[in-house]
């Protein structure tokens, strides 16, 4: 079973050896193998672009109007250099930074097993195992940036069966932090996530699904900056009005979570919750929690696509796209998200937030997708004055 090619891939890659792999299969197809088989076995170029028009209301501060602006664009490949070995390699491409890595790694797949070579994030909880492309709203919930989750530089291993996975990941730092080609930090990540589908089965109606998981992440930051908790309101990109405050600064955590999907036909659920207990620089202890519950409700009757060698979720394609005179696939989507960071001993602006959000989404054809989110986020400080916002986004979002 090929694990990775439905769910995750990951290594180390270069645009030299992608020049080198391209050129392999030019060869290939110019002796008369085909392109398209030459491309699969050899490269196959990647692509994607976000843009958002965003609208933010704030009841009281200034951090607020509209916008529209590129919030990913990335470029890369992917391919199989033997039997076994394959690769993947995304460039993020956006006009304020430089080119940096995505994922960015090398795999070695055993078949019902695959280990991964370079950045990734291999083991991290159901909602950042999401591509960004496939979350069901614009932003990602409020834990997973405000707990650090994300792609590092490591070694990740995962193995599954035809309703389970396990991964682990040990990991250190990331390879856009490299100075001279090497790193410049000292950071330990050590994580692991196991899935299991009790009930998995399609019919005429659609998929029905029980999904089940837990995660772990031990985190030694070493001599990398401390991690500031922090969060921006659901769905925006604006200021940050719950922060456990720079003063705290994590210097060690460890963050443990459950997580549960459901899916009917076209209906369906998913929800996470998350504890994070770490150790300051200052060497105070402190708690942190998040969790989200998410429901989906497809209009056009299509189930979400559930990629059961990874435990996660896809893009979901269109039983009737417009180019057949279809509607494409349209899904409702509700979220309640809540984020407490009140558990530490300095920071005025640390506290609780707490946030409720709908999407529409609409697949006209396949890798097209418009979404259109409306969230309203409730900010309560354990000090100082309390906050909301209201933030209206619209993207717009081609992948190839």
């Amino acid at each position: 079973m090929r694990i990775i090619s439905k769910g995750r891939d990951v290594g180390a890659f270069t645009l030299r050896n992608a020049t080198c792999v391209g050129a392999g299969a030019a060869a290939a197809f110019l002796s008369g193998a085909g392109f398209a088989q030459a491309q699969e076995a050899a490269f196959k170029p990647r692509a994607r672009i976000q843009f958002d028009i965003v609208s933010s209301d704030w009841d009281t501060q200034a951090d607020e109007g509209a916008y529209g602006s590129i919030r990913r664009a990335f470029l890369g490949g992917q391919g199989r250099l033997s039997e076994h070995w394959r690769y993947k390699a995304d460039f993020v491409l956006t006009p304020d930074t430089d080119a940096i890595f995505d994922d960015a790694y090398l795999e070695y797949d055993g078949g019902s097993w695959s280990v991964l070579i370079g950045e990734h994030k291999i083991a991290t909880p159901l909602e950042d195992q999401t591509s960004s492309l496939d979350l069901s709203f614009n932003e990602s919930v409020s834990f997973v940036s405000a707990f650090g989750y994300g792609r590092r530089a490591g070694v990740g291993a995962i193995v599954a069966g035809d309703n389970w996975s396990a991964a682990a990941a040990v990991q250190g730092d990331s390879l856009n932090s490299l100075e001279g080609g090497e790193t410049n930090s000292d950071a330990l990540y050590v994580s692991s996530r196991v899935t299991y589908a009790p009930v998995l089965h399609s019919g005429e109606g659609g998929l029905t699904l029980v999904h089940l998981g837990a995660s772990t992440r031990f985190r030694e930051l070493g001599d990398e900056s401390p991690q500031r908790y922090r969060a921006r309101p659901l769905n925006g990109r604006g200021a940050r009005w719950i922060d456990a405050g720079s003063g705290l600064g994590g210097e060690r955590d460890f963050s443990y979570g459950i997580e549960a999907a459901l899916q009917r036909g076209r209906f369906g659920a998913q929800a996470e919750y998350v504890i994070l207990d770490g150790d300051s620089v200052a060497g105070a202890d402190f708690t942190f929690s998040g969790y989200y519950v998410d429901l989906f409700w497809s209009l056009t009757g299509e189930s979400r696509n559930y990629r059961a060698g990874t435990g996660s979720f896809g893009a979901v394609r269109p039983s009737s796209p417009v180019t057949e005179g279809g509607p494409g696939h349209w899904m409702l989507a509700a979220r309640y998200d809540f984020l407490d960071l009140s558990d530490s001993a300095g920071g005025a602006s640390r506290g609780e937030q707490s946030a409720y959000a709908l999407g529409l989404d609409w697949v006209p054809v396949r890798h097209v997708r418009f979404k259109l989110n409306y969230a309203v986020s409730d900010m309560d400080r354990t000090l100082g004055p309390d906050e909301s916002a209201q933030i209206v986004s619209f993207r717009t979002q081609l992948d190839y």
